[in-house]
């Protein structure tokens, strides 16, 4: 086991795990929204299998043009989307064919005139511009051809691979099996929703509550147990429980070092099982990861701020990974438009507003609080802003980069 150990060394230790997908499970186009695809989507034809008009125009051959530039063409008939019956433009004179957008090119054409393009007069018409050869069409295979890979397995899908599906008449979806995921809050002093406080000194379950609105975020399938007390034996056995249930075990508090921080007794008494406890950095220094019975386990901080932040630096990537995908946090550099004090030798990880200002990412600190404060008011900024963790080894002026991690 790694005991305080540097963030880059916690982040390696990470990437080295060797997490496999649970499994894989068929379900409807709608419910893949979200989830981990299990296998590379390939065209199984070209589309279009034919070339499609991209606009309402006239279908003509291109070697009439060559001929005389001012060339009349009669117009033989109409081919609108959809139109079951193969439509011929003959060769052996000037003709066109109406086509609307969506259509199949008449055979023999290679021209499509926009009707904002030509003149109809009864059943001819003349162009007022020349098309190049080929211009509002959409050729065979454009969008793409059979045998192309089209989404790649490991991708979470969103609602525009669901459009591409369905064009590809995919009724059901391979994806990777969701992890399960048990959320264990301990606290004498916590209250679940809905209770009435008896004092001052109660607090609301929030840790448990954003974790399960986390682990749904990012594809998994919380499991809330009943708020655990400060007792060694109940803690256990939740602990217990819910390594047998669920795939994936979150817990929030008695991670540090008092009398009553019972995970961390635990973690001691498992010792072999440890991964590493302790990583040293601010919020979430009392962080623990390790392999109980073969299972995934955090022992997350209990400050909320220290709860989402080490959820974000650390367990999100493990849930990924058990869901059969990657997460690839989105880190920015950043120049900075005022001074940042820093007094506390680790690695800072404070919250800030990040705000794309013409064109350029911009952050400040307004309406930020200090992270000593157990407040999620941070995360919740009152304008558009997005949130980040701008990434501080030492105090900070105006002008120097910092690296900030996007939070979305």
């Amino acid at each position: 086991m790694k005991v305080k150990i540097d963030y880059a060394q916690a982040r390696e230790i990470l990437e080295s795990q060797t997490i496999g997908a649970l499994g894989v499970e068929r379900v409807f186009l709608y419910e893949a929204l979200g989830r981990i695809l299990a296998r590379d989507v390939v065209a199984i034809q070209d589309m279009p299998q034919s070339a499609r008009s991209n606009m309402d125009g006239y279908a003509i051959n291109s070697k009439f043009l060559q001929e005389n530039a001012t060339q009349e063409f009669k117009i033989l008939g109409e081919n609108p989307a959809g139109n079951a019956q193969d439509s011929v433009l003959p060769l052996h004179q000037p003709f066109a064919i109406k086509t609307f957008t969506g259509a199949e090119i008449p055979q023999n054409a290679d021209i499509l005139a926009p009707i904002e393009q030509v003149k109809v007069e009864s059943e001819t018409l003349r162009l007022l511009e020349i098309p190049k050869v080929g211009q509002y069409i959409c050729q065979k295979g454009a969008n793409y051809r059979k045998g192309e890979k089209l989404i790649s397995k490991g991708v979470r899908l969103n609602a525009n691979h669901i459009g591409l599906l369905a064009s590809l008449n995919c009724v059901f979806v391979e994806v990777f099996t969701r992890a399960k995921v048990g959320i264990l809050v301990i606290g004498n002093e916590l209250l679940e929703l809905g209770e009435s406080a008896k004092n001052g000194a109660n607090i609301y379950n929030t840790n448990g509550h954003l974790l399960v609105a986390k682990v749904l975020e990012n594809g998994g399938i919380p499991k809330l147990y009943p708020i655990l007390k400060d007792t060694k034996e109940q803690v256990e056995e939740c602990v217990n429980l819910a390594l047998s249930e669920c795939d994936l075990i979150l817990s929030s508090g008695g991670a540090s070092v008092g009398d009553y921080d019972f995970i961390a007794a635990i973690c001691k008494e498992r010792e072999n099982e440890m991964v590493f406890k302790g990583v040293k950095i601010k919020p979430g220094q009392h962080i623990s990861y390790a392999h109980f019975g073969g299972k995934q386990f955090f022992g997350l901080p209990g400050f909320p701020n220290s709860t989402l932040v080490t959820f974000e630096l650390f367990a999100k990537e493990i849930l990924w990974r058990l869901n059969g995908g990657y997460f690839v946090p989105i880190t920015l550099e950043i120049l900075l438009q005022e001074n940042v004090s820093k007094t506390d030798s680790r690695l800072e990880f404070r919250v800030c507003n990040v705000r794309n200002v013409g064109g350029k990412w911009k952050i400040d600190f307004e309406g930020k609080k200090d992270f000593q404060s157990a407040i999620l008011n941070n995360f919740c900024p009152l304008d558009s802003a997005y949130n980040g963790l701008c990434v501080l080894d030492s105090a900070k002026s105006v002008g120097e980069m910092v690296r900030v991690i996007l939070l979305i």
